[in-house]
């Protein structure tokens, strides 16, 4: 019998819409009861460059764009090795009990506690010990992130030649609209048009005028260029309406999709994966604990609450914004894993094998052809060659701001470090070279799995922030306790477990490495051996923060 995504999609739609609508506002009102009266840090530490209250739909657009990356899109092409089903499940069940619940917490917390990130907040709610373990685990959890996504941006600059000038004019359009919005005045909806007009344009012109270079490392290089401007520069000239207007076009991606997966039992259009392949894959590894690492977004993500404490949680106007901001977006991420796994549902082994990385083009294609015309494929295939280097350059951009601010706390206490380390153009540029030198090895699926723990644990343990905070508020800590259990618990694992991967490599001198430093194997397993203790390092520093905190807790409970 035929099985269409649309049966899928659709249940998906519904388990979200209950999330937000009865779980989401019933725990609103239970656990952390937002004011809308109540000043937000967002006025009281007004400054014009961190702190400054936003439109909540400002802010959504912000924050959704902020913490939609490749996690969700490629992590279920990644998932896709134990079958879709597994893939499914945790893509509903992990956003349901875990993901929003996480995100609307980190921004609450940040809140509530004077607009303090991350390792101010893991100091005073945990002890100081934990929080220099947080902050080393941070540095090498963002230059992970950094190596994967500066070459999947180049990958996509490289494979896609539309997407070069698409790109260019969408953050050319985001820095026009946030002039006129915060310089000269013009109301935000007026703004918006002619920034929307812009990048509708400037993709037009990408399309229609490809720029075809290739040189991998160019790419990566042009990468680094854009998020380099995007660290040093003040968020709310730069980064803020970049993000804030590439979120048009990626939201209208995923309604493509998700339309394309709802009528296509009319269109046609079927399931050609197979629902389940095996719970052990020698390349990848057992499902548990790597199928919930591999989806690094989409279910549940570290990364989110780094935005939501030093970016969203320091914007938000009324307390009663953070639900729709924080579960809002994160739900509609997961809108766009379920879109992202549709798009791969429909492929067969050996389309998705031919193009590997890129296969969502060629599955949202796929989709959509028989909605819009063959005629259109080439359109549609470039305009989601953009959308996949938004996602990525955009949350880049992010990453790369959020390591030399990490970086800057780290060396504060030492003066020399401070002065050279700790300046923003030294710091930033240290980022990008060490993730661009890791991206350069070719160890791309175990870089993500790392990866993928590494953000997984951070969420683990954001959601224990959570609930040493409402312990100490005397308030319902249940929803967040058994959540981050279960993330550090399977996250540790899968960290000891990729470690162990590298090691190996090496103990057995087969090196894991494509490109080119697959040719140099004495390079390349010296790489695998820093990349194993990088694995084991960010255990032990898990691991400090997990013991602290439950010192901490136990002493409060």
């Amino acid at each position: 019998m035929a099985m269409y995504p649309a049966v899928f999609v659709g249940l998906g739609i519904i388990v979200y819409a209950i999330a937000y609508f009865v779980y989401g506002k019933w725990y609103d009102k239970t656990a952390w009861q937002p004011d809308p009266k109540k000043p937000t840090p967002a006025h009281v530490y007004m400054d014009g460059i961190e702190f400054f209250p936003a439109n909540k739909y400002v802010l959504y657009g912000f924050q959704f764009k902020g913490i939609a990356g490749l996690g969700p899109i490629l992590g279920p092409f990644v998932a896709l090795t134990y079958g879709w089903i597994p893939a499914l499940i945790w893509i509903l069940l992990g956003n349901f009990f875990i993901g929003w619940l996480h995100d609307y917490s980190a921004i609450m917390l940040t809140v509530r506690n004077e607009g303090k990130t991350m390792g101010p907040l893991t100091y005073e709610l945990i002890s100081p010990r934990a929080r220099n373990a947080l902050l080393g685990f941070l540095l090498f959890y963002l230059i992970l992130i950094t190596a994967v996504f500066v070459f999947l941006c180049g990958v996509f600059f490289l494979s896609y030649p539309a997407s070069v000038l698409g790109t260019f004019f969408v953050v050319l359009a985001g820095i026009i609209s946030g002039v006129l919005v915060y310089k000269a005045k013009v109301p935000l909806i007026y703004a918006t048009i002619i920034g929307l007009i812009i990048a509708a344009v400037g993709i037009l012109i990408g399309i229609y005028v490809p720029v075809e270079y290739k040189n991998l490392t160019f790419w990566m290089f042009i990468t680094c260029v854009y998020c380099f401007i995007g660290a040093v520069t003040p968020m709310l000239w730069y980064t803020q309406p970049v993000v804030f207007m590439a979120s048009f076009p990626c939201i209208f991606g995923i309604l493509l999709i998700i339309i394309g997966a709802l009528i296509s039992p009319v269109t046609g259009v079927e399931i050609a994966q197979a629902g389940f392949y095996t719970f052990y894959d020698p390349k990848v590894g057992p499902l548990w604990p790597i199928l919930t690492v591999s989806i690094a977004c989409g279910a549940i993500s570290g990364w989110h609450s780094l935005v939501g404490t030093s970016g969203s949680g320091r914007q938000l106007d009324v307390e009663t914004d953070a639900l729709p901001v924080g579960a809002g977006s994160m739900l509609t991420e997961g809108l766009l894993a379920l879109a992202s796994l549709a798009a791969y549902m429909v492929l067969t082994a050996g389309e998705v094998s031919a193009v590997k990385w890129v296969s969502l083009v060629t599955g949202a294609g796929k989709m959509l052809v028989p909605i819009f015309g063959e005629g259109a494929l080439p359109i549609l295939t470039a305009f989601f060659a953009i959308w996949l280097e938004l996602y990525a350059i955009t949350i880049q951009m992010l990453v790369t701001r959020f390591f030399r601010l990490a970086l800057a706390e780290t060396v504060a206490p030492i003066p020399p470090l401070r002065v050279i380390i700790g300046n923003k153009y030294v710091a930033s540029a240290i980022g990008l070279a060490i993730g661009f030198a890791f991206a350069y090895t070719g160890a791309w699926i175990n870089l993500w799995l790392l990866f993928g723990g590494s953000n997984q644990l951070l969420a683990g343990l954001a959601l224990l922030l959570a609930t040493m905070y409402l312990a100490r508020e005397k308030r319902i800590k249940g929803p967040t306790l058994g959540p981050g259990i279960f993330m550090v618990v399977t996250c540790e694992a899968a960290l000891l477990w990729e470690a162990y991967v590298f090691f190996k490599a090496v103990w057995t001198g087969t090196p894991i490495a494509k490109g080119v430093l697959a040719n140099y194997p004495g390079i390349a397993l010296a790489f695998n051996t820093i990349f194993g203790f990088v694995g084991i390092i960010l255990f032990v520093l898990g691991l400090i923060v997990i013991l602290d905190w439950y010192k901490s807790y136990k002493a409060i409970e």
